[in-house]
């Protein structure tokens, strides 16, 4: 179900009621967004996100829209992000979350054409290795009853992704997976883990960061897996054929060093975690590409990964 088939006259009148003033034109968010996100405007054309569950669907996984409003709240004394407004709960769950003004641009794969210099780029990569280290200070019981997920549940998970994608690359992920699960590392902390943590996630202002936002797959685990993650974004090396090639990126080892003294400590086994984000960007790449190809969500974008995933999957496995 997309977003906008959820949008009509009751919806409206429920997030006015919500929240107390009369919000219009509801719309879907421009951008990816793996929920339901929407936009609406308020008096003096002051502008509102909403997050609402899919109706007559269970309000699980990305559609459950409590469960980021429990993450933003916890993580809202640490690092910026949206301001929650009103919430209601019931069987169509939603929120209603303060409209942050910036820009949040992937520069390894972006596709607008935006100049991005090397020094904004890397100020931004900068600023964000910071902010992650702030966000892993956000005390985990500040989130309620949340299951530990360890790396070796990350790399299950994604294991199973990966099985199940593209049938040209489950041999890859297979090795990938095999490679990976020899020398799982063992406990180093434990916090606040986003998920999906990368500038393309990171509304800036220039070089400041405004809001991190996109709360839908957060858990509580081992920080490294955000680190892994939004480094695999710092070089095109990864990204064959999808890439930009006018831009100047810090790479990952400079986003793990900043990552280090901003936390104040050595951050072990760092490459594993390097070849895991690796890894779960080439199983979601071959999940979607055979999606497209099965008809279940056609988008002629998807034809253009191949080489990335085939990338991916081989810098997993430790092949450079």
């Amino acid at each position: 179900m997309s977003a906008a088939d959820v949008i009509g006259p009751d919806l409206e009148a429920r997030v006015s009621r919500v929240l107390g003033r009369p919000v219009r034109d509801l719309a879907p968010m421009p951008g990816g967004h793996s929920g339901i996100t929407l936009v609406g405007e308020t008096e003096a054309s002051r502008k509102v996100v909403v997050k609402v569950a899919a109706p007559g669907r269970p309000a699980v996984g990305r559609h459950d829209v409590m469960r980021q409003v429990r993450a933003m709240s916890a993580a809202a004394p640490y690092v910026p992000v949206p301001d929650v407004l009103a919430v209601e709960e019931g069987e169509q769950p939603l929120a209603v979350l303060s409209f942050e003004r910036g820009v949040a641009t992937e520069p390894a794969i972006d596709e607008t054409g935006a100049e991005l210099p090397g020094d904004l780029v890397s100020a931004r990569f900068e600023a964000a290795a910071s902010l992650l280290a702030a966000l892993h200070r956000v005390p985990v019981e500040e989130v309620g009853d949340a299951p530990t997920v360890t790396p070796a549940d990350e790399l299950a998970q994604f294991a199973r992704i990966g099985r199940a994608g593209e049938p040209d690359f489950v041999e890859a992920a297979e090795q990938a997976a095999d490679v990976l699960g020899r020398d799982v590392p063992g406990p180093w902390r434990t916090g606040l883990v986003h998920g999906d943590y990368r500038l393309g996630n990171i509304l800036f202002d220039g070089t400041s960061a405004v809001a991190i936002v996109d709360w839908e797959i957060w858990n509580v685990g081992d920080p490294r897996v955000d680190l892994g993650w939004m480094a695999t974004f710092a070089s095109t090396e990864p990204f064959p054929g999808i890439a930009r090639t006018d831009v100047e990126l810090p790479g990952p080892e400079a986003v793990v060093r900043s990552y280090a003294a901003a936390v104040g400590a050595a951050v072990p086994d760092a490459d594993w975690f390097l070849r895991l984000g690796a890894f779960r960007m080439g199983a979601m790449m071959s999940h979607n590409l055979k999606r497209h190809r099965t008809g279940r969500h056609v988008d002629p974008y998807q034809e253009k990964l191949p080489p990335t995933i085939e990338r991916l999957l081989a810098l997993a496995s430790g092949q450079r």
